[in-house]
């Protein structure tokens, strides 16, 4: 007979964050290749919150009431399904992210997760930064898997104090490669650089200078060799006027809209690289998965890598810790704790 279990689950009926509600569901035994997970920890992130507040890119569901939220989440293996591996039962995992937040959401005090996705949680890492390890340095993994980062890179993290930020700043830290920075304000400039020990003079207070200037400054009109972008739009000819000679820019988010101009004369002019990246490039595609996997468990263990939280609510609190992540005031990550 099957048991069946009542979790509580964040779900938005309809669009926005007064229709955000923590929801009482039957959770049903999990199924073929699936894991049931008593969650430790839990997180919110921009893109729901867009989703949240009806603000959907093209692809994404538009037809149900109802929505289920999350991605990522750490627990112990509770049950299990009938062709998963038995190993897993009584386990601390953090399945890899993202999956189909619809199918398998995480945003929740008990989740059902996909058996081909877990990985034991690393014993050095606290269950809230475990995760949130896994989309914040997949993500940030293109700097290796697409623009192949080396100690002689000059590197522009843009927005460097977002959860991506934070990991790939810790990648191309862990490279030996020159790392800069931007965030809008000096309140997160000084916290950037208490995290991640980088030179004040590398942190880029957007909002205060110029870029093109003070990149110039910083690297003696070299410019810089790899750039890492979520905002998109108008920015990239910004990023194309401070790119070296054959540089790459990475394009992984749409801050500043769907369109953005091309700026050809200096993608002709110095030979540029422009890259679109999503996580799924790398998460679902097994093998480069595994050798990802590898490689940030690795820095984990030896230290590189630290994801940061910035602030812990309980999940009764959902409302209220989406509210605090709408005024972007945050370096890192937030966290829920059932």
């Amino acid at each position: 007979m099957e048991v069946k279990t009542m979790a509580r689950i964040a779900r938005v009926h309809g669009s926005g964050l007064s229709n955000l509600k923590l929801d009482q569901l039957v959770l049903p035994d999990p199924k073929n290749n699936d894991v049931k997970l008593k969650v430790l920890s839990t997180t919110i992130t921009g893109d729901q919150l867009n989703f949240i507040n009806g603000r959907r890119l093209p692809g994404e569901a538009n037809h149900h009431d109802v929505y289920p939220l999350g991605y990522e989440a750490t627990g112990i293996v509770t049950e299990i399904g009938p062709d998963v591996d038995p190993k897993w039962l009584n386990q601390a995992v953090t399945p890899i992210g993202p999956y189909d937040f619809n199918r398998y959401p995480s945003l929740g005090d008990e989740i059902i997760v996909p058996a081909d996705r877990l990985v034991l949680t690393p014993s050095n890492l606290s269950p809230e930064q475990a995760t949130i390890l896994w989309v914040p340095y997949l993500t940030a993994y293109a700097l290796k898997y697409l623009g192949h980062i080396s100690a002689t890179d000059r590197v522009l993290i843009v927005a460097g104090t977002s959860s991506v930020g934070l990991a790939a700043i810790q990648i191309a830290q862990a490279t030996g490669a020159q790392v800069f920075a931007t965030t809008r304000s000096r309140e997160k400039a000084q916290q950037l650089k208490d995290i991640t020990g980088l030179p004040e003079e590398h942190i880029i207070i957007s909002s205060e200078v110029n870029l093109l200037d003070q990149i110039n400054s910083l690297t003696a009109g070299q410019g810089v060799s790899l750039i890492f972008d979520p905002i998109g739009g108008d920015t990239i000819t910004d990023l194309a006027e401070v790119a070296a000679p054959q540089a790459m820019i990475i394009e992984y988010g749409v801050i500043n809209g769907l369109e953005a101009p091309l700026p050809v004369s200096q993608l002709i002019g110095k030979g540029l690289t422009i890259r679109g990246w999503a996580v799924s490039e790398v998460v679902e595609n097994p093998p480069a998965r595994k050798q990802a996997v590898d490689y940030i468990l690795q820095n984990v263990e030896d230290g590189h890598f630290s994801p940061h939280v910035a602030k812990t609510y309980p999940l009764s609190e959902v409302v209220t810790a989406y509210q605090d992540l709408q005024i972007n005031r945050q370096v890192g990550r937030i966290v829920l704790k059932p």
